[in-house]
């Protein structure tokens, strides 16, 4: 499955299994824990250089979880763009509607581990699932939309054509302005060098300097109110697990309308 993210898909599912998130389970592969083991090593090699990088594994965990929170407190349906091997969709989708969409690689793997168990096929009849590519699909008509883990791979031109795409009234994505992010250094080079093999040749772009840069943008696209929001700020307020790890994660939120 290489050359389509799906390596960082594995990885992202195995955080929620690793933390026990709520339906991660229905997801969780073995391939999924040796390409965790394999990376957290792998840092774990770079951070004995830099001690300041934050862990990857916390890093996600805190993503997923600030997502979820602000989710939860919003009502309606919801499309999620490039939902990788999310459990997000089968932990919500009994209580609103719910629409994943990703490469067909990826919602053909998704659609396979959840027929393992009964429990996975409950969620099936619930999910839709919509293979495609969310960058340039005609979005189904949706409350939230929701892209995690995607804006960081798009240039200015792609990360601008994708805000004006989205036209539900709410917008939450997450992406860290090149300002936030620790210096990688010649080890996190190194990595980004492997990271570009197991995905194609596909890594973070640089361009996105600042939040103002991503409000400017989303202001332009048609969003009148955007929040931005830090794990660092948040996480003891928000109660997200491991509140001591420091993460550079953020998040946005965008409306198309002033919020009461």
């Amino acid at each position: 499955m290489s050359g389509d993210l799906s390596v960082t898909a594995l990885y992202t599912a195995q955080v929620a299994v690793w933390a026990g998130l709520p339906c991660s389970e229905l997801l969780g592969t073995v391939d999924g824990k040796r390409v965790f083991d394999v990376t957290n090593a792998a840092l774990g090699v770079a951070r004995l250089a830099r001690p300041d990088l934050p862990a990857l594994r916390y890093t996600l965990l805190h993503r997923q979880l600030m997502i979820d929170h602000l989710l939860g407190e919003l009502t309606g349906s919801v499309v999620e763009l490039a939902a990788g091997l999310s459990r997000r969709g089968a932990a919500n989708c009994r209580d609103r509607s719910y629409t994943e969409i990703d490469l067909p690689v990826v919602s053909a793997k998704k659609r396979e581990l959840l027929e393992r168990t009964d429990e996975g096929r409950a969620v099936l009849e619930r999910l839709t699932l919509i293979a495609g590519d969310a960058t340039e699909l005609d979005l189904p008509a949706s409350d939230i939309v929701i892209a995690e883990g995607l804006v960081m791979y798009l240039d200015a031109a792609a990360r601008q054509r994708l805000f004006a795409h989205v036209r539900a009234p709410r917008f939450i994505f997450d992406v860290v302005p090149l300002e936030e992010e620790p210096p990688p250094g010649r080890i996190g080079r190194l990595l980004e060098r492997g990271m570009k093999r197991f995905t194609g040749g596909r890594s973070f772009e640089r361009d996105l300097r600042t939040r103002d840069q991503v409000r400017d943008e989303l202001h332009a696209a048609g969003f009148a109110d955007v929040e931005a929001i830090a794990a660092s700020d948040i996480a003891r307020e928000w109660q997200l697990p491991h509140a001591e790890q420091k993460t550079t994660m953020v998040v946005f939120s965008a409306s198309r309308g002033r919020r009461a």
